[in-house]
């Protein structure tokens, strides 16, 4: 729908959001109606649901949004070693997700509903999740060290989960300016640059390989 819409039309549309995602930081995704979104965003009723009809579309339209900053914002990571790249990318990650880390936190509860349509694993998010995972796809290919094919399709699929991971871990976070969060991504990068040579190894490239076998289905594409 946005595509089609004139600039002033996105400019409203945005509005609304940002009003929206101002009063879930406030007061919780729940307890917010498209009444009073409307309200704080200064525009009718009507045209409220003319962009959104329903509060989970709201929800969509910022998951969009996030994924497309995020997509831009990871295809200006330099060629570094695979542990740098990927730890630049999950801090480029939160610091595109950090304008909106109140309001992620109000739906806290509804993305970790498996039964909810606002589900970060669920049906109605896949493809976002495919695009973000073709995303750390290339994170892995455009790294110094990059590994062969087949590794770099399992550890795309590995880093997506760490990557999400990551996020709950950072929204939970009350440490003074997410200190826990900065150490835990120092200990993701270390790690990964002391295990990224046994990666190769037979015994160790199976372990791999069973993990993302398991975890596949959540979050890899089907085709992958």
């Amino acid at each position: 729908m946005s595509e089609s819409l004139t600039p002033k039309a996105l400019q409203t549309r945005q509005h609304i959001l940002d009003s929206a995602l101002a009063l879930f930081a406030e007061q919780g995704y729940q307890k917010t109606t498209l009444r009073e979104i409307a309200t704080r965003a200064e525009v009718s009723l009507g045209l409220t649901y003319r962009y959104f009809s329903r509060k989970e579309e709201l929800v969509a339209a910022l998951y969009e949004q996030l994924t497309l900053e995020t997509e831009l914002a990871l295809t200006q990571l330099p060629a570094l070693p695979l542990a740098q790249r990927f730890a630049q990318a999950l801090r480029i990650s939160l610091k595109t997700l950090q304008p909106h880390r109140e309001a992620l936190g109000a739906l806290f509860g509804a993305g970790l509903d498996p039964s909810s349509e606002l589900s970060v694993l669920g049906e109605a998010s896949s493809p976002l999740r495919q695009r973000v995972w073709g995303t750390y796809l290339q994170v892995v290919k455009g790294a110094s060290d990059s590994p062969k094919p087949r590794q770099a399709t399992e550890l795309a699929t590995l880093f997506y989960s760490v990557h999400l991971s990551v996020i709950m871990f950072w929204l939970q976070d009350r440490s003074p300016d997410q200190k826990n969060t900065h150490q835990l991504l120092e200990f993701i990068q270390d790690t990964l640059g002391t295990l990224r040579f046994a990666l190769m190894l037979p015994p160790v490239h199976r372990s791999l390989t069973r993990l993302v076998q398991i975890i596949s289905p959540m979050f890899a594409p089907a085709d992958s």
